[in-house]
């Protein structure tokens, strides 16, 4: 997981307000996560793509690391971000009801990944 290498621009110097912008002119995939309390996404890597995380709502605990064996965990509130690179072990844990801002950049298909650990016995 790496925070460092995301450019996040704000302006909040606007009359009505400001914004966040989290892309700019890449192709992207877009979604908003929800995970439940107590719920987690399955522990997987993908090939071809890397996410990053944006807490809407909620708290979360976010697992990545090279190996199984080498996971680190941290805990990201609401206005927190991480970046997953590619080929990394990766997932979400709900430790209350949360809202994720998921953007995907590089080669987007939902079938590219892998599956190391799934508590709902998918493969």
């Amino acid at each position: 997981m790496s925070t460092k290498a995301i450019k996040i621009e704000e302006d909040f110097k606007r009359p009505w307000g400001g914004f966040i912008k989290f892309i700019d002119n890449k192709p992207c995939t877009v979604k908003i996560l929800e995970i439940k309390k107590g719920e987690s996404l399955s522990l997987q890597s993908h090939k071809l793509r890397e996410e990053f995380w944006y807490v809407i709502s909620g708290r979360i605990e976010a697992i990545s690391g090279i190996r199984v064996n080498k996971l680190k965990s941290k805990i990201l509130e609401e206005g927190e971000f991480v970046r997953i690179h590619k080929k990394i072990l990766h997932r979400a844990k709900g430790i209350k009801l949360s809202k994720i801002l998921e953007i995907s950049t590089g080669k987007f298909k939902e079938n590219d990944e892998t599956r190391y650990e799934d508590k709902y016995g998918r493969k």
